[in-house]
């Protein structure tokens, strides 16, 4: 433990106390987290207290406090002397066991601060005025997480979007019928909408999500402390609230991007939600669309229980853009795609509705100098700038929303030639949408894009898909943000134009996402996904790239046969534990070195300890990004294999001002 210089002095004539607290702020991960004071009360556990803190005065959650005698031999020997708490805000608890354990829980597995971990689970009204935290319920005390059961193997479901709600409802009567609870995580607030506008017809559902104020969060609270609420539906904050009677916990959609979290404790939700569950002897189901290769790899192992509630389905349509080109077509459509946009808004059909998705925002791809070959780059990020298009054209960065004016010569050569290079984005999408409904003499259909760059809030947004949901043809262009409203809209056809863009990242888990953004495509067509294939095409410059092949055929099961076998090879997930290791600088040289140091650091350090076949370190290595907001980014990343527990023994040579990703999504 961590103790603070003071010569306890004037106490003889009363009992003190030693408390142990962990401070509401960051500390070094690497250093100890919990802090000692003295006081002249013995305070509750969760018992909220101000402490001196360097030169500042800081809140803190109580742990524990212990009579100063049974301490007086120990601190003796240690010489340690101790700094009295400065107040105590709250000396009845404010913190329940169910929090501190899963703060706990989320700094050892994450590596993170202990504090701000409990910052974390803690309510944003938290020590406001006019705000309780606790029920009867929170105070309850729950199984430590190495003593933990579960009623059952995690179940995964394998299900359409449209047919989710369904296939979970069983489930959700079983529970609720033996007077439980039922939690159900969602991505985001569109998804949310959704199933609260199912729910909440035959229960009562708290809903939780970051958008709400302190006001509605403490009624939801409330409702699930208290056990109103049959169900409590929300994005990953909702994992956070104290249940009553817990039964169930669902987590849809497992290998959505928005349940890794991007800020300090950097966790995974659905690997806490098991955690969760285990603390309340809930049983947990993961519903996706696919599998993915690690979560394959547990349903082979028997961890996980399987229910599959899709259905074959027929391979999907790919259009050759290289052979297209070949044949004379420059256009951005295939002849066949085109000719079924044409079809699809002849003003003899009928309330047709058409999807074209596009990885990419904005114009056009970036801007080539035709004489020295540069490409114009934003100075803080240092990746090429994309072009938009407003009233004129524009250069935007993609990464850190930077924008100036097109040059009017190269800044590397000062030619005046330049060119564009890579994939149409949806603006000049649209373009050519509107010049083909146009010269089909259909000018009325209401073509929409919904992307970031138009789509500014949630109002926005729900404007757009409405305005899909109204009777008569309509066409938009969109990038991933359409994947939200899966479960209650359809489309006739759809289009994917440059699935290229989809597999450009040279990360191991790119061909998984390239699955599963296709899979949740196919959830769009009338029938859901079975039958109806045929309606959708892959536009691609690579038709035999074998990823592309795979998920045309939508049949994964042999990739993720193959893939395991390589990840085995190399020690990827699942066969080990990935950390990234991050540093920032705004020098270059500096950023490089200091990820050269701590590199030697740690491979002397896992030579010292003889742990070569237990941990495999990728040299420093500059991100994918190199540059973030003015800032050199340089990585290094761990492999831990299963077999090496102790990784608090390895990470404590990295430096605070270094950042720790524990199981990131990404390691470019």
């Amino acid at each position: 433990m961590l103790y603070y210089t003071l010569v306890i002095t004037g106490i003889q004539d009363q009992i003190m106390y030693i408390v142990e607290v962990i401070p509401l702020t960051i500390l070094p991960s690497n250093v100890p987290q919990l802090l000692s004071y003295f006081f002249n009360k013995k305070l509750e556990k969760g018992a909220i207290a101000e402490i001196p803190f360097g030169n500042r005065k800081v809140l803190a959650a109580v742990v524990a406090s212990t009579p100063l005698e049974h301490q007086k031999i120990l601190l003796k020997k240690t010489g340690f002397q101790l700094k009295k708490i400065s107040n105590v805000i709250s000396e009845t608890s404010q913190v329940s066991n169910n929090q501190f354990k899963t703060a706990l829980w989320l700094s050892r597995y994450y590596y993170a601060p202990l504090g701000y971990c409990l910052k974390t689970v803690l309510p944003p009204f938290f020590l406001k005025k006019g705000y309780g935290t606790l029920t009867q319920n929170s105070l309850q005390d729950i199984a430590l997480p190495e003593t933990r059961r579960y009623l059952a193997k995690p179940l995964f479901l394998l299900s359409g979007a449209k047919e989710t709600l369904a296939n979970i409802l069983p489930f959700i009567k079983k529970a609720v019928g033996g007077q439980g609870q039922v939690a159900l995580i969602v991505p985001d607030t569109s998804t949310l909408r959704y199933f609260y506008g199912e729910l909440s017809r035959n229960y009562e559902v708290a809903a939780v999500h970051s958008g709400l104020n302190n006001k509605k969060l403490y009624e939801a609270w409330q409702k699930a402390g208290s056990g109103k609420a049959d169900i409590i539906l929300g994005t990953r904050q909702a994992l956070f609230l104290p249940f009553k009677n817990l039964k169930l916990l669902i987590v849809d959609d497992v290998p959505h991007e928005f349940y890794k979290s991007d800020m300090t404790p950097k966790y995974n939700t659905p690997d806490l939600a098991r955690v969760i569950a285990g603390f309340n002897n809930a049983r947990i189901i993961f519903v996706s669309v696919i599998s993915g290769v690690e979560n394959y790899y547990r349903l082979k192992n028997k961890d996980y229980e399987l229910l599959d509630e899709t259905k074959p389905r027929s391979p999907v349509k790919i259009a050759d853009m290289a052979g297209e080109i070949k044949n004379g077509n420059f256009s951005l459509f295939s002849r066949e795609f085109k000719n079924q946009i044409t079809s699809s808004i002849n003003p003899s059909s009928q309330n047709k509705k058409i999807l074209i998705f596009s990885p990419r925002r904005g114009h056009s791809g970036v801007l080539i100098c035709r004489n020295c070959g540069y490409a114009v780059k934003c100075k803080e990020c240092g990746i090429a700038f994309r072009i938009h298009k407003t009233t004129d054209l524009i250069l935007v960065c993609h990464h850190c929303s930077r924008s100036l004016k097109m040059p009017e010569n190269c800044p590397n050569c000062s030619s005046f030639e330049f060119k564009t290079a890579g994939p149409a984005g949806t603006q000049k999408i649209y373009e050519e949408v509107r010049r083909l409904v146009k010269y089909s003499g259909a000018e009325k259909i209401p073509i929409m894009v919904l992307d970031a760059d138009v789509v500014k809030n949630e109002t926005e947004e729900e404007e757009i898909i409405e305005e899909i949901n109204n009777p008569g043809t309509s066409v938009i262009i969109s990038t991933q943000m359409i994947f939200s409203h899966r479960y209650d809209v359809k489309f006739d056809l759809v289009g994917i134009l440059n699935a290229d863009s989809l597999i450009g990242a040279p990360d191991f888990r790119t061909e998984e996402r390239l699955f599963y953004q296709m899979e949740k495509l196919l959830d769009f067509l009338p029938a859901g996904r079975h039958g109806q294939s045929k309606n959708m095409i892959i536009q691609t410059y690579n038709s035999e790239n074998q990823a592309i092949l795979t998920a045309s055929e939508g049949t994964y099961k042999d990739f993720y046969d193959k893939e395991l076998e390589t990840r085995k090879i190399f020690s990827y997930p699942p066969y080990s534990r990935l950390i990234k290791l991050t540093y920032r600088h705004k020098y270059k040289d500096k950023a490089s070195y200091e990820a050269r140091v701590l590199s030697g650091k740690l491979k002397m350090a896992i030579a010292q300890m003889k742990l070569e076949q237990k941990i495999k370190l990728i040299d420093p290595h500059p991100s994918f990004v190199e540059k973030e907001r003015g800032l050199f980014v340089y990585n290094i990343v761990l492999k831990i294999l299963p077999e090496f527990e102790n990784i608090k023994d390895i990470l404590k040579y990295v430096p605070s001002n270094w950042s720790i990703d524990a199981d990131p999504r990404t390691i470019i």
